[in-house]
This record gives structure tokens, C-alpha cells and sequence, in this order.
């Protein structure tokens, strides 16, 4: 009897540890991110807090529904998935087209630097 009652209490607690490892606890989407396109020669800022996002400068309530690799935003008007494709990196399903890429805020700084950088130093000798 007491083997029984060992191994259910073992499996509940591998269970439970299993459960806790693949839900998320936190939102990934959380913080500033800058779309990799340009739309009028600006990228689209997206700023994400607990509540909702702030776009075009306003604030839209929002709920999220985390995955493993997807948040869904729902707002008032829409329904909107973006997939976590690395830390520093989220898709966006755009209807009527493919992908919408964006980056952190810190890691789109990054790159605006080095690109800014990037100059042809083969006859620059420095």
C-alpha cells in the first residue's frame, strides 16, 4: 500500500513540475519594438505593457493568451498573433500578406549603429 501511495505522490509531483516548466510565466511581448519594414520611411513603434499596447500614439486595453511560442493580443477591434521567433525578435500574421518582423527596442538600436558603421574600409586603412 505504501508503494502505491509513493508512486502516486511521485507522479503528481513530476506532473506538476512538467506543468510548471512548459507554462509560461511571464509575457514575452512586454517592453518597445520596432518593426523591421518601413512604412513612410519610419518603422512602426510598438510599446507593450500589462494592459494593453500603446499604437499610433494611443493606448488600446488588451488581453493576451501566452503560449509557448505565441501571444494572441485580442483588443476591441481585433485579433492579432505574434510568434516569438528568438528573444530579441517577434512575427506578426498580417492578413493579406506574409510576415511583419520586429525587434527590441535594444537590439533594433544595435543594429542602426552597425549599420551605420558598415562602410567599405578595404581601401580606409586605419
Amino acid at each position: 500500500m505504501a508503494k502505491y501511495i509513493i508512486t502516486f505522490i511521485t507522479l503528481t509531483f513530476l506532473l506538476l513540475a512538467g506543468a510548471w516548466f512548459y507554462f509560461p510565466k511571464d509575457n514575452p511581448l512586454l517592453g518597445q519594438w520596432f518593426s523591421t519594414d518601413t512604412i513612410y520611411g519610419e518603422p512602426e513603434l510598438l510599446n507593450f505593457t500589462e494592459f494593453g499596447l500603446f499604437k499610433d500614439g494611443s493606448h488600446v486595453p488588451a488581453d493576451f493568451l501566452v503560449g509557448r511560442t505565441k501571444v494572441t493580443v485580442t483588443t476591441n477591434i481585433a485579433s492579432t498573433e505574434y510568434f516569438i521567433v528568438s528573444e530579441n525578435m517577434i512575427k506578426q500574421r498580417v492578413p493579406r500578406q506574409t510576415w511583419r518582423f520586429f525587434l527590441r527596442a535594444d537590439a533594433f538600436e544595435e543594429m542602426n549603429q552597425a549599420l551605420k558603421k558598415s562602410e567599405v574600409s578595404r581601401y580606409n586603412q586605419e
